[in-house]
């Protein structure tokens, strides 16, 4: 078991959190919650969590949490492929995926599926209340739904949710907002696309302390959002990673701006890596500071699920108190339980970034270490 136990000052690491408004949470110490990665949390109803792509958002003394639902498709051993089990991209033979199979597909997408969001709220980590469908079908534009993103925008009120569409007639991202977290959130934008070279892809969006949002996608780049967080203002970013790369995170520490990404993981068992870069701005200059999702001394293998610690693909930073907590998707885990399980019922992982000075005194993450439970310390929730 993996404890963190970190005090709950935020001056100790100023921070906030990718997907995420951070709440101060005064000084007052909460209780320790265990989080599983060898099991899902179950909601009010005793219901294990609809997992899937993620999104967490502190907000209000709570954390909310968005998940893409891949319905009740299974799951698919993809390290029999001929690829490998670091993609499932949908036709490599002789293990044939089609995404969305289940009660969410609609023939006339030619991806075959129509994805809903799902949303919980949590005070503690350890009791999940199920706030239902945050987005459904007759709220966004057709097409195949990837990775939300929510965020809170002070200056108008409004939750935020970008999601990733594909497959339908609509090119690029779709923005829908909402008053309340839990939605329902209504499409207002539709086929956004972004100043950069970086593809229509995997992203995240960080809110800074000053209220200004920024959007790092695939590629890599990073643009500045207007002051409503429906469009982008202005490029101002780029790096690259060792490897071809995606699913990125943006958050802060003390001053210094993080990245951490990982290599192509489609669908995969076994999950990616986990680079990290800093910077003192996110406009940059961006530093590589290593790989700590790689297993070390390990000989990469194509064909084995065990070249990355996590065995997840991460989708989000949350601070809680002074932890950062990654959060990331083992996908395909539903083929381990007992009965397998479907694809919106994978494992997830969680961990707590452990930042060390370097000899330049620059803060670094370390190496990740696989865990079967993680403790972490939430604070007593203090409403803004």
């Amino acid at each position: 078991m993996h404890t963190f136990n970190a005090g709950a000052v935020l001056a100790a690491a100023t921070a906030a959190a990718s997907c995420a408004v951070v709440v101060a949470h005064g000084g007052v110490a909460g209780g320790a919650a265990t989080l599983s990665n060898v099991a899902l949390p179950t909601d009010q109803n005793g219901d294990k969590l609809i997992t899937g792509e993620a999104s967490a958002m502190a907000h209000d003394g709570a954390y909310y949490f968005y998940f893409n639902n891949w319905g009740n498709c299974p799951g698919v051993d993809c390290c029999k492929s001929s690829a490998g089990c670091a993609t499932c991209c949908f036709n490599d033979p002789p293990i044939p995926y089609t995404p969305g199979c289940g009660n969410l597909t609609n023939g006339s997408d030619p991806y075959g599926v129509y994805h809903t969001i799902q949303a919980y709220k949590t005070t503690d980590f350890t009791t999940w209340e199920n706030l239902g469908v945050a987005l459904d079908l007759k709220h966004r534009h057709a097409g195949t739904e990837f990775r939300p993103c929510v965020v809170f925008n002070k200056k108008t009120g409004m939750f935020v949710m970008w999601y990733e569409d594909r497959g339908g007639t609509q090119k690029g991202y779709n923005i829908a907002v909402s008053p309340n977290p839990q939605g329902p959130f209504t499409t207002t934008h539709t086929g956004v696309t972004l100043p950069g070279h970086g593809r229509v892809g995997d992203y995240n969006i960080f809110v800074d302390d000053d209220g200004k949002a920024y959007h790092v996608r695939t590629g890599f780049d990073i643009v500045q959002l207007t002051d409503d967080y429906t469009a982008g203002a202005m490029h101002i970013g780029s790096f690259t990673t060792p490897r071809a790369s995606e699913g990125p995170t943006m958050f802060k520490r003390d001053g210094t701006y993080y990245v951490t990404a990982g290599s192509g993981c489609c669908a995969c068992i076994g999950g990616s890596t986990i680079y990290v870069l800093a910077s003192p701005s996110p406009a940059g200059p961006w530093h590589y500071q290593g790989d700590v999702g790689s297993v070390p001394g390990h000989t990469f293998d194509a064909h084995s699920p065990d070249n990355f610690v996590t065995k997840a693909q991460g989708s989000a930073v949350v601070l809680v108190g002074d932890q950062h907590v990654y959060l990331g998707n083992q996908w395909n885990s539903g083929l381990k339980l007992t009965p397998p399980g479907p694809r919106n019922h994978d494992l997830l992982y969680w961990g707590v970034f452990d930042f060390k000075a370097n000899a330049s005194g620059a803060a670094t993450i370390q190496q990740m270490v696989w865990h079967d439970t993680t403790t972490i310390t939430v604070p007593a929730p203090v409403p803004m």
